[in-house]
Parts: C-alpha cells; sequence; structure tokens
C-alpha cells in the first residue's frame, strides 16, 4: 500500500488534508461574498492545498496561474490567460455558448480579439499591438461578462502574485487586476506568494494599485490537537494502533508543526517496515536520515546567503533568540551592530526568520537542525 495519499508531498486532498477549519470557512465565505483574498504564510504551509480544497467543497469554477519565474509582462499575460480559459472552459458544456458570449462582449469594446477553437478547448488571443496590461484586463472584464451571463460564481487564483512587481510593466498589471477586482461581482481572486515581504508591499503600500483591495488570511502552525487526531487516524490505518504520547510530541517538535516536513518524515514512517508504531527514538533516526539525504540541498540554499546571515542562522539555531544588538552577542558573531541589524532585516525578508515580539526563531525546522548537527553550535 503507498501512503503517499496519506502525506503527500505535493497538493494536499481528502484524508491527506489536515483542520484549517477556520480558514476554510472565512475562504469560503469570502468566495460567496465577491471578496477577494491574500493568503500569507511562510513557505510550504499549504495555501495551494487550502484554497483547492475550499474549491473542491464548493464545486466552483476555477482557475490557476502560477506566475513563478514568470519574467517578463508578456509571460505574466499568458499565465494569467491560461487561467482564465480555464474558468471559460470548465464553466459550460457549451463551447458554441461560450464562443458566443465571448463575441458578444468584444463587439461593445474597442479591442481586437481573435476568438475560436484550439482542438475541443477555446482559444482567446490579443491583437499583437496590444500591451499586457490591457490584455489581462479585457480578459478579467471578458470572464466577468461571462459569469455574469451565465449567473455563476468562479474563482481565479494567481499564486506568486509578487513576480508581477519585479518586472517592469508590473504595475501596469496590477492597475488592470485592480480595476477588474474592484468591479466583479461574480469572479473572486485569490493571491498568494512565497515572499511575504514582497506581498507586504505589494498589497499594504498606499503607492501600489492592490493597496487594502484584500481581507488577509494568515496560516499559522496547525495546532497539537488537530495533528495528534489526524496523525493516529492515519495510524490506526497502518499499525491498528495510536502513536504513544510521547512519539507524537518527539515528531511534532522535530518538525516543528511544519506542514510540508509533517508530511515528509511521516511518509518515510508509514512506508517503513516497522511492524508498531515508531517510538521516539525511532523517529529522531528517521529525521536524521532525512536530514542526510538533504544536506546537499540545505547547503546549497545556505550558500546564497552572506556568511554574517549563516553566522546570523547559526547562533538562532543554538538557542539565541534576542539581545541581538547588544555586544555580547556581536562578539560571538563577529560583527557590527549596524552589520547584524542588516543580517536579520535581509533574512526576514527572505522568510529565513520571523519576529515573535522581541524574539526571532528560524521559521525552517530543517535548516535549523542542520545547522545544529553539522557546525556543533552551542548557545551561551
Amino acid at each position: 500500500m503507498t501512503y503517499e495519499n496519506f502525506f503527500p508531498r505535493g497538493i494536499a486532498k481528502g484524508e491527506a488534508f489536515c483542520n484549517r477549519v477556520a480558514e476554510r470557512k472565512r475562504l469560503a465565505l469570502n468566495i460567496k461574498g465577491g471578496q477577494h483574498t491574500l493568503l500569507m504564510s511562510p513557505r510550504r504551509y499549504g495555501k495551494t492545498s487550502l484554497v483547492r480544497y475550499v474549491i473542491d467543497e464548493m464545486g466552483i469554477s476555477y482557475g490557476e496561474a502560477d506566475l513563478f519565474v514568470a519574467i517578463d509582462a508578456k509571460r505574466i499575460e499568458q499565465r494569467i490567460m491560461s487561467g482564465v480559459k480555464m474558468i471559460f472552459n470548465h464553466s459550460s458544456n457549451s463551447l458554441e455558448q461560450t464562443l458566443q458570449i465571448i463575441r458578444n462582449y468584444f463587439k461593445g469594446t474597442n479591442s481586437k480579439w481573435t476568438i475560436g477553437t484550439q482542438g475541443i478547448n477555446l482559444a482567446l488571443i490579443p491583437s499583437q499591438d496590444s500591451d499586457p496590461a490591457t490584455n489581462v484586463m479585457d480578459a478579467l472584464l471578458a470572464l466577468e461578462d461571462f459569469l455574469k451571463q451565465k449567473k455563476i460564481r468562479a474563482v481565479l487564483f494567481l499564486d506568486e502574485i509578487q513576480e508581477i512587481g519585479e518586472i517592469a510593466e508590473g504595475k501596469a498589471i496590477e492597475g488592470a487586476i485592480r480595476h477588474v477586482a474592484q468591479e466583479s461581482k461574480y469572479l473572486s481572486m485569490v493571491f498568494s506568494g512565497s515572499s511575504r515581504h514582497l506581498l507586504s508591499k505589494m498589497f499594504y503600500d498606499k503607492a501600489r494599485p492592490l493597496y487594502k483591495l484584500c481581507d488577509r488570511i494568515t496560516l499559522d502552525h496547525i495546532s497539537e490537537s488537530d495533528y495528534e487526531n489526524h496523525l493516529n487516524k492515519l495510524a490506526q490505518i497502518r499499525w491498528e494502533k495510536p502513536l504513544s504520547e510521547l512519539s507524537l510530541k518527539r515528531l511534532l517538535a522535530l518538525t516543528e508543526r511544519h506542514p510540508f516536513y509533517i508530511n515528509n518524515l511521516c511518509l518515510r514512517l508509514w512506508q517503513s517496515e516497522l511492524i508498531n508504531p515508531p517510538t521516539p527514538d525511532e523517529i529522531e533516526r528517521f529525521w536524521h536520515d532525512y536530514l542526510v539525504e538533504e544536506r546537499l540541498e540545505t547547503a546549497r540554499e545556505l550558500s546564497n546567503l552572506s556568511t554574517g546571515q549563516r553566522k546570523i542562522l547559526m547562533a538562532m539555531a543554538a538557542g539565541h533568540s534576542k539581545g541581538f544588538t547588544g555586544k555580547k552577542f556581536q562578539v560571538i558573531v563577529d560583527m557590527t551592530g549596524p552589520s547584524v541589524l542588516e543580517a536579520l532585516r535581509v533574512l526576514e525578508q527572505k522568510d529565513y526568520i520571523e519576529r515573535q515580539g522581541d524574539e526571532y526563531k528560524i521559521i525552517d525546522p530543517l535548516i535549523k537542525t542542520s545547522l545544529n548537527l553539522y557546525f556543533g553550535t552551542q548557545a551561551d
């Protein structure tokens, strides 16, 4: 038996999806009420899984555009268009009816589009002399009109939305999205990305077009009690008995309840040849094996950081959580006060660390444990 369905490396569906009850309810209410949503969390916290789970629960038409490495305006336009066409293709049983509604819409505009079919799918092609921002706006407006004609709601999920802000024409495309979002009654937009710093600038800077457009939903750790119920249900399927309290605590402590690492570690445990539920020591051993396997990837990621940034992470992994501007800490890391502050700023922007009150912590438990394992750091 494969346990990938219980602990997927990618999108969590069905039995693999754990809790997020409050977030699911809020996102569903936003979609029903036409409120656009911004999902915020560290990387690999399950933002896409949440969106798709809610969409499946609601049975609503859905399109997705992943803007990751969309390096110019034309590629961003193409990916948004792909999401728009997903909704067109899934929202009607009659392609001819869809084509007719879209053609009627564009007859009342000055935009010149080629509208037809590619095989069994819809083809929407803007004129060659048009700019990407205008094309995005035209396509979204045509979609809103289509949904209005059909009297149905739909969701467009724009992932890695911060990439728009990194290109020269980004502000114009942001403006196009806002123009449609402010007017839409049937199309709900959900935005997310992997850089909380850039997302905050995009949606909370008064000078940016998407300023305060959305309701923000922040994904935090799933509670211990929810994971206990979830994992013990799956342990009953695998071993016909639950995990011990000590085993469960060790598993959650090592992974720090980070969804991505919970799934990776549990998949290894459930697919192992263990006859009984794993003991705390066995869980520790499997986690250590995982760290070793990921050593080169972890080293590659850390190599992208400056020496000062790596020193700060090593100190945090060793147990330092505050007092970074004090003389004692500066001596430990052999850095000046301004250099420490700059390193903290960059690490926070890149989502390696997060601040909780006056303390900092490393977000990724794999990086944290690896730093201790390979560098043998000790807290003073």
